[in-house]
């Protein structure tokens, strides 16, 4: 079989990433080597070629929405201030080189990483208050209930507070179903296992 130009594997990648429907790998190959008269490639060789260049579904709402997330982060810093990223050095995804896009999606991650680290903390916070509550309890019951009010307090505001910036952040976006035809046993099984990567 003849190797596939640059053009050719790109009519590929473009059906794959933008379809709405989703098609598999060897059915966007098969389209556009029918468009395009060309023999198409076999799934292992357009996966593999997937995984080099960091395809990404676009034609789904999963696939905009994660973009969008990665490009609001390079709009907002960590504590959500608005940035104005420099013209000659900011790079969008679906607008560069896949290394560029790997690097957003790290970026991306890291800062999610933040911000449940920041999280975990924050409700440790809120555990410190209730035991010390619980310590007073027998010696000054009125300093204790004090304690208690103000450590339920500070958990409903932190939900509220997390809850916001959780759907701001974009962490509980639910998977979109019609990838899970491409996704492989191990990712389904995180699913079901409650791990869900996007």
């Amino acid at each position: 079989m003849a190797r596939l130009t640059r053009e050719q594997w790109q009519a590929i990648r473009t059906i794959w990433e933008y379809a709405p429907d989703q098609p598999s790998y060897k059915a966007a190959a098969g389209r556009a080597a029918e468009k395009h008269q060309f023999a198409p490639p076999g799934k292992s060789t357009i996966d593999d070629r997937a995984k080099k260049e960091v395809w990404e579904r676009r034609g789904s709402m999963n696939g905009i929405n994660a973009a969008a997330q990665r490009t609001a982060d390079k709009l907002t810093d960590f504590n959500g201030n608005r940035t104005i990223p420099d013209a000659k050095t900011a790079h969008f995804p679906g607008t560069s080189s896949p290394g560029l896009v790997l690097a957003s999606r790290e970026e991306s991650e890291n800062k999610r990483a933040e911000a449940t680290a920041r999280h975990r903390t924050e409700w440790m916070q809120i555990a410190v208050l209730r035991q010390e509550a619980l310590a007073l309890r027998h010696s000054n019951l009125d300093q204790a209930m004090a304690k208690m009010k103000l450590a339920k307090t500070a958990a409903q505001t932190t939900a509220i507070q997390q809850t916001g910036e959780r759907r701001a952040w974009g962490m509980d976006i639910l998977v979109d179903v019609g990838s899970l035809k491409d996704m492989s046993d191990a990712q389904l099984e995180a699913i079901i296992h409650g791990k869900v990567s996007y």
